[in-house]
């Protein structure tokens, strides 16, 4: 089970502002995700995927700092979530698609979990 965490104010103003606009389901997240980047005209995968990088990355400079509780975490992975769903949009297929293809793979996966981290079989 998650804790409960309080990553302060800012959490608290968009989770009060993604209610005022209706949006109460990942599915419809997602959907307003996707508009917005199209909308934008965010259309170069290339440029995405580096974006995708630099967010990346800001998790990379959260957790190595210990900062694994901040409200910056939060935002970098969100950010993060948005740069992938939009690059999955440029490239004509959806965040559910690629993880319901990724579930399939591995929900049979055997191996162990090693430092935290789950190890496959090989074979």
């Amino acid at each position: 089970m998650k804790e409960d965490r309080d990553y302060g104010a800012e959490q608290t103003e968009l989770a009060e502002g993604e209610y005022r606009m209706g949006i109460t389901t990942t599915d419809e997240l997602v959907q307003a995700v996707e508009e917005w980047g199209r909308e934008k005209r965010i259309d170069n995968p290339i440029m995405q995927f580096a974006k995708l990088n630099e967010e990346v990355g800001e998790i990379a400079h959260e957790l190595t700092r210990g900062r694994i509780h901040s409200a910056e975490i939060v935002d970098a992975i969100g950010d993060t979530a948005v740069t992938l769903i939009i690059l999955a949009d440029i490239l004509g297929t959806d965040l559910h698609y690629c993880l319901g293809q990724a579930w399939w793979q591995i929900k049979d996966r055997t191996g162990h979990t090693e430092n935290g981290s789950f190890v496959k079989d090989n074979g």
